[in-house]
């Protein structure tokens, strides 16, 4: 199925007439408690393909939203790598559904944009999250913050709560991959609002520390994304 979906990908049109068959499926492997975790992988890879090539996401499509925070949560937490690219889409797709939308829980409603914040948190402070999955976690707090302009600004103190801690930790790091991703966050941030962000920086007095690791650290900064975020950040 995902060989026909990557060889039709320049005709997104012909996605919407696949969708029936597809999202009900996917639905099914990703709401049962990981009964079907052998289909997990096929599952999330199709739907990184459905929600990246249409150009509009469907109802039926925001339903796998909660699922995979819920599977996540309980016992997909290794499939994190898979689970951030169709994450990722739907935020970018439709942000305002993304704000907006909300999902039952046993334990109460829950806000998807929360489910985000969640899933990030708990792989960064996780023992068992790998330097790299933590790093592709980062990178939904860099979805929400370029798709959601002007309108996260309550959230930048958790944003700051979890990356600036985590750059406590890696200041003495041999590889700076992981602080790279922090500063593409960092930088995120301030391009959002540099005001908010800088003083959220202030209110922790660690302003100073976080500007000379940035600029010890920009030599070996070989990533697009991470200059670009420097760039932007900080001009």
């Amino acid at each position: 199925i995902n060989t026909v979906l990557k060889g039709t990908c320049e005709h997104p049109e012909l996605y919407t007439n696949m969708e029936p068959c597809l999202v009900p499926l996917v639905l099914q492997i990703l709401g049962n408690d990981g009964e079907y975790l052998e289909y997990m992988e096929f599952a999330l890879d199709t739907l990184t393909f459905i929600t990246y090539f249409p150009l509009k996401i469907s109802e039926q499509l925001w339903e796998a939203f909660p699922l995979l925070y819920k599977a996540f949560d309980g016992w997909a937490f290794d499939y994190l790598m898979l689970m951030t690219p169709p994450i990722n889409n739907l935020i970018s797709k439709d942000p305002q559904h993304f704000l907006t939308a909300t999902a039952a829980f046993p334990e109460g409603n829950a806000k998807y944009v929360d489910m985000v914040f969640s899933i990030v948190s708990k792989t960064v402070n996780e023992d068992r999250s790998s330097e790299s999955e933590q790093r592709k976690a980062l990178s939904l707090y860099l979805s929400v913050l370029h798709n959601c302009t002007g309108q996260v600004d309550s959230y930048l103190p958790t944003i700051n709560d979890v990356v600036l801690a985590k750059l406590g930790q890696q200041v003495n790091a041999e590889t700076p991959m992981t602080r790279h991703s922090i500063f593409q966050v960092l930088g995120s941030a301030l391009y959002y609002n540099p005001q908010l962000e800088l003083a959220e920086l202030e209110k922790r007095g660690c302003t100073h520390q976080v500007m000379t690791q940035w600029m010890k650290d920009v030599d070996s900064m070989e990533k697009w994304l991470t200059k670009k975020m420097t760039v932007l950040g900080l001009l």
